[in-house]
């Protein structure tokens, strides 16, 4: 009796099919991750946005109300100033979006407001 050397059709048949899986689920997770990572960029981009607009209502409070517009081309916004108890604080709401309105921040500061 002669012994063979070498794998079987079946286990070549059986290893093609473990790779075959292995590789469509690599794919399906680098497909995942990018999509995750440019979620996560559009997020952050709305935060810096919320963060901003919180920054120049602190360096230079704005009066009560509500202010619209877009920054960055595609993020709308809203910043609601309202007078608090406190006559010198004012609460400072700042709502970022897309136009989709996903990817939403949203922030919430109490800022002290200087006599002028």
């Amino acid at each position: 009796m002669t012994r063979r050397r070498g794998f079987t059709l079946v286990e070549v048949v059986v290893a093609v099919a473990v790779l075959a899986t292995a590789g469509v689920a690599l794919q399906r997770l680098v497909v995942q991750s990018g999509t995750t990572i440019d979620h996560d960029v559009r997020r952050a981009r709305s935060l810096v946005v919320a963060r901003t607009l919180m920054a120049e209502a602190t360096l230079r409070p704005p009066p009560p109300g509500r202010e619209e517009g877009e920054r960055r081309g595609d993020l709308r916004f809203v910043r609601e100033v309202r007078p608090t108890p406190h006559p010198r604080l004012l609460e400072v709401r700042v709502h970022v979006a897309s136009r989709d309105g996903g990817d939403v921040a949203e922030l919430v500061e109490i800022v002290y407001a200087p006599p002028a």
